[in-house]
């Protein structure tokens, strides 16, 4: 028996060669999808039936292989969601599959390995992330900030820019009535101002005595002969200084909140000033006619009218009365410098004509000549100023002006000291 079993050797197994009986049994497997993976149950359990009812398609399910002799085929559909490839391998069963132990596939070109990293799914395009969304909302912030900074100077800006101008509103108007003041009020005369308008004032030339700075505590203004109204003044007296205690006025100058009206104080009241006014209405009348009279003075029409109206200051009704005793006389107007003075104030300045054919002279030497003896006349007639201009049509002229307010009831005649 030994030597039976000797001589029956057992075959070698040849290396790689394939082992005897039945092959062995495999199983396809499908790979799963991407978004979710494949529970199935066993064919014969509930769990199994139910999966398959679930995951079935309606029409009939195509085999993903046809199956060969010798392998068991897995027949149940695959279940899949909207990712149904992963490269290009997803579905297809193990190229492994049938070769040697120990020797293993080369991947298929073009294809990655499952065991690669996971695969991230794909952000819907219309919903940004956390990140864009904090971005957006910082960009949104920021230019709103920008944008409120941005009204907030304009807003600033344009309320600068009114007040500037209403500031230099003001002060062109204070310093052309300081400057009218300056050259236009006699020096015998008190006016009354605010503290700004009565710097301004020193700063034109006008004497500090003669002064009155008004405030809540200052004297009483009546003891002035003019006042500066201003927006200040106006706060302290009201309408009370066009009503009843200056009525008439000089000059203005500037409009609105700015505006500055130079007046004439009524130490008695409106009533006793328009009184006066009268009755020195009355005697410029008179004094006018007597000029008109004179052989010795030319007047054209225009200023004949303002002399029998009664409208020119009687200081040079008187002055000139004096000058045509001295040489001949030749009117050209009447007028006052103060811009938007009162119908009732006199006309102060009177414009000769340069030239005098009876005595042969010069227009230099005759405007000489009448300048120097009005210098000599009486002070309570004699002129503030007297001024060689050149009139609209280009005529050479001597201005005698006399100073502000008129005083009402000067009775000195040309023969008084």
């Amino acid at each position: 028996m030994e030597d039976q079993d000797r001589g029956m050797e057992l075959p070698q197994r040849v290396r790689g060669a394939a082992r005897a009986g039945p092959p062995p049994v495999l199983s396809e497997v499908t790979s799963p999808s991407v978004s979710s993976r494949i529970r199935v149950g066993r064919a014969g359990t509930a769990e199994g039936k139910r999966r398959r009812a679930v995951t079935e398609p309606r029409g009939p399910a195509e085999p993903r292989r046809a199956a060969e002799p010798g392998r068991a085929t897995f027949t149940a559909p695959v279940v899949e969601d909207e990712v149904t490839e992963w490269f290009g391998t997803a579905g297809e069963s193990s190229p492994a599959a049938g070769l040697p132990r120990g020797v293993e596939a080369a991947p298929p070109a073009g294809s990655l390995p499952l065991t690669g990293p996971p695969v991230t799914a794909a952000r819907s395009p219309g919903k940004p992330g956390p990140a864009l969304t904090a971005l957006v909302v910082l960009v949104a912030l920021a230019v709103g900030s920008l944008a409120a900074l941005v009204g907030r100077h304009v807003t600033g800006s344009a309320g600068n820019s009114a007040a500037s101008a209403a500031a230099a509103r003001q002060e062109a108007a204070r310093d052309q009535a300081a400057a009218w003041i300056a050259q236009q009020v006699s020096r015998d005369v008190i006016v009354s101002c605010d503290p700004v308008m009565c710097h301004a004032l020193t700063a034109y030339g006008f004497p500090a005595r003669d002064l009155l700075v008004l405030g809540p505590t200052s004297p009483d203004q009546v003891t002035a002969g003019v006042v500066a109204e201003t927006a200040a003044v106006q706060g302290l007296f009201g309408s009370s200084l066009a009503t009843a205690w200056a009525p008439a006025v000089l000059a203005s100058f500037g409009s609105g909140p700015a505006r500055i009206t130079i007046r004439v104080i009524a130490p008695h009241g409106a009533a006793a000033y328009q009184t006066a006014l009268s009755a020195d209405l009355t005697a410029r009348k008179a004094a006018g006619a007597a000029l008109l009279k004179d052989q010795r003075i030319t007047v054209p029409p225009p200023a004949a009218g303002q002399l029998a109206a009664g409208l020119v200051d009687r200081r040079l009704l008187l002055a000139l009365a004096a000058l045509s005793g001295h040489q001949p006389v030749t009117l050209v107007q009447f007028g006052n410098t103060g811009p938007g003075a009162s119908a009732g104030v006199p006309l102060r300045f009177v414009d000769l004509a340069a030239s005098d054919p009876a005595a042969h002279l010069s227009r230099v030497a005759y405007l000489r000549s009448v300048r120097a003896y009005l210098s000599t006349v009486n002070v309570s007639f004699r002129p503030a100023t007297m001024t060689s201009v050149v009139l609209a049509d280009g005529q050479p002229a001597l201005r005698v002006e006399v100073s502000a307010p008129s005083p009402l009831g000067v009775t000195a005649g040309p023969g008084s000291p």
